[in-house]
């Protein structure tokens, strides 16, 4: 856990953990373990989303001008 608990959390983790070890079967060496688990899981509700993902570059669109096609219309015969 953290160096920083809060206060709040850290109650609410006891209480969550007492309640699931009414319910379950639990042994007495893994009650930390679910308190941790509690902590970690109300930490983990109030942390602030992750930052959106980038957006990727939009690079304006290169028309590549097609060239006229030849038709072979007003060429000058070679062999006259």
């Amino acid at each position: 856990m953290n160096d920083r608990l809060r206060p709040e959390l850290r109650e609410l983790a006891v209480k969550i953990a007492t309640s699931y070890a009414r319910s379950n079967p639990v042994s007495v060496e893994a009650l930390p373990s679910i308190i941790v688990m509690a902590y970690q899981g109300l930490e983990a509700c109030i942390a602030p989303p992750p930052p959106p993902p980038p957006e990727p570059v939009k690079r304006g669109r290169r028309s590549a001008k097609a060239a006229p096609k030849a038709t072979g219309r007003g060429r000058k015969a070679a062999s006259r």
